[in-house]
């Protein structure tokens, strides 16, 4: 798959997920479906809109050279932004806002990210030098 094919794929995902959550915030009656499935359609609007952002800052950040690896990094980041967002969105809803709990989600997230990237660093041979 083309990085430029996956860029251009999650923003029309973000663009079509925001215009659903629009039309059922405006049209719909707030039901526990209805509301279960805004906060789905808030994660893909915050992932397809925010994948290419972190995928652009990565790109910079990063000296990879594959701009397949950093695009989906970019989506896997953005992922995460669009849970840590719906959780908020979740919380505000049962009223149970915490600052302490806003930064322990936000925390878990960062802690299963590191994991993964520690699990492919591990699943990578590694290089060892020649002498």
């Amino acid at each position: 798959m083309n990085s430029r094919f996956v860029i251009i794929a999650s923003l029309i995902i973000g663009i079509f997920s925001s215009a659903a959550l629009a039309v059922l915030v405006y049209y719909e009656p707030p039901t526990i479906f209805f509301s279960a499935l805004a906060l789905l359609l808030i994660v893909l609007a915050v992932t397809g809109l925010s994948g290419p952002v972190w995928g652009a800052a990565l790109r910079r950040m990063t000296s990879k050279k594959d701009g397949r690896t950093v695009v989906m990094m970019g989506i896997r980041f953005g992922l995460w932004s669009g849970i840590f967002i719906a959780s908020l969105f979740l919380l505000k809803m049962l009223h149970f806002m915490d600052r302490v709990l806003i930064l322990a989600i936000l925390a878990l997230l960062i802690m299963i990210e590191m994991f993964l990237q520690q699990n492919a660093a591990r699943k990578r041979p590694s290089r060892k030098s020649r002498r």
